[in-house]
């Protein structure tokens, strides 16, 4: 196959070979062996990492999340030929088409990003929903053939897909592809202030519907600058920029929540830790809120603190309390972020218990990855935390950064976040491949977002 790429696409003395191309590419979302010919036959099956990164709408919370190969793999298949854009978009496909994305995502919106050459390819079926976005970036238009492109458009569309283009430059050689599109993705970063300020009076006056997309944006001051000029959605860095943190003002007593976890892993009596959070209704209030929630599953609803553990157990009910470490009156997007951020870690590598070379403690598990942000969250550095709250030292060990099979399911979970090439490696020590993790992702994700939604 590498051969028949590499007459394919040709070389320069300048550049890397298309071999080596193919082969960098492979290593950063890997094809198996066995399958490489295969793929090229149309034979489906590939096992690939997939990174995710969150979008905001205009009330500063998750509107959605983008699903790719990440944006580096992407940026580089632009420039190739029709073939290797095509096995990676399956490589792509074949991991999300089996998840349910959509459904473990309610109402949310899930992105992905295909060439135009991947638009009828059979995966998709799998795939259809209203709430799943097919993102394309344009080519020169001399190279595509428009009739083609007018068809596939038509066929994903009869499927169900909306769709929207990827730009950082006014396309009018596109208008009658971009008038058509629900979203429309901009960099601002490739646009100077006239531009860009041009391009979006004219996605205005067109009065298309399109929703604007604000991509890679670095820092708060960028989301402000877009989000004055009134686009719709924004995604990039910024999302989980730690720059200028502070924490939000709660409703919750933290010292009282850090109390009552020191008295439960101490081995406190239940009558005793209940009457200390009977003080505070608030928290009492809010503990039972999550407990009640509907991604805790219970079959009976518990209307008391000491019925609460009772029920659940010092352990369970030692983890739903950590959560009131997260309130907020008014959160803003680094407060919705962190929040789904570290009930996500929580709930990926509690599914991971007892996989591979992970743990099988899954309390232990949930409880590293809920505190993995937890410094963040209140402002204070980790040995600060640390002091505050009675954990367990496995998980105070893997929070520490400390070598170990309970740390190495964290820097999983870290690297699931991100495109910075590292999740292979991490998933390799962890003894797990990648349909496991991106599935176990794919269900974090929906999990997190119940959660954090009775929380509010």
């Amino acid at each position: 196959m590498f051969e028949s790429i590499r007459r394919l696409l040709g070389g320069s003395p300048k550049e890397p070979s298309p071999r080596e191309t193919f082969r960098q590419l492979n290593e950063v979302a890997p094809l198996k062996p066995a399958q490489e010919a295969a793929a090229k036959a149309g034979v489906h099956g590939h096992s690939s990492f997939i990174c995710r990164e969150a979008i905001l709408d205009r009330n500063e919370r998750i509107a959605g999340y983008e699903f790719t190969l990440g944006q580096g793999v992407q940026a580089r298949m632009m420039d190739k030929s029709a073939l290797v854009r095509r096995v990676y978009d399956e490589a792509m496909l074949d991991n999300l088409a089996p998840l349910g994305v959509s459904t473990l995502l309610g109402e949310r919106s899930a992105f992905i990003r295909l060439s135009v050459e991947s638009l009828q390819i059979p995966q998709l079926e799998a795939l259809a929903n209203p709430n799943m976005v097919i993102m394309i970036t344009p080519r020169p238009i001399a190279e595509v053939d428009l009739a083609g492109m007018r068809a596939s458009l038509a066929h994903i569309a009869a499927l169900g897909f909306k769709h929207g283009w990827s730009i950082n430059q006014p396309r009018p050689e596109y208008a009658e592809f971009l008038s058509k599109a629900d979203f429309i993705e901009i960099d601002p970063s490739a646009l100077d202030g006239i531009q860009l300020k041009k391009m979006i009076s004219d996605f205005r006056a067109a009065n298309g519907g399109q929703k604007l997309v604000a991509s890679r944006l670095q820092t708060a001051d960028d989301f402000k600058y877009c989000f004055e000029r009134r686009f719709d959605y924004f995604m990039g860095p910024f999302v989980s920029s730690r720059e200028n943190w502070h924490p939000a003002k709660s409703e919750v007593n933290h010292v009282q929540v850090f109390q009552a976890l020191e008295m439960i892993q101490s081995g406190a009596e239940f009558d005793a830790i209940a009457d200390c959070l009977r003080t505070d209704p608030i928290l009492t209030f809010k503990l039972l809120r999550y407990i009640n929630s509907p991604g805790i599953g219970l079959l009976q609803k518990i209307s008391d603190i000491q019925q609460a553990l009772m029920l659940l157990g010092r352990d369970r009910f030692y983890r739903w309390l950590s959560l009131l470490l997260f309130d907020s009156k008014k959160p803003g997007y680094n407060e919705n972020i962190l929040i789904e951020q570290a009930l996500t870690r929580a709930r990926f590598m509690e599914m991971l218990a007892g996989k591979g070379q992970v743990p099988a403690n899954a309390d232990q598990l949930f409880l590293t990855g809920l505190f993995s942000l937890m410094n963040v969250m209140l402002a204070q550095p980790l040995e600060e935390v640390l002091k505050q709250v009675a954990l367990p030292e496995a998980v105070a060990s893997a929070l520490r950064g400390e070598p170990g099979a309970m740390h190495d399911a964290l820097a999983l979970a870290i690297a699931v976040e991100s495109e910075n090439g590292e999740m292979t490696a991490a998933a390799a020590q962890c003894g797990v491949g990648a349909p496991e993790v991106v599935g176990t992702m794919i269900e974090a994700l929906g999990w997190a977002q119940l959660i954090a939604t009775a929380g509010r």
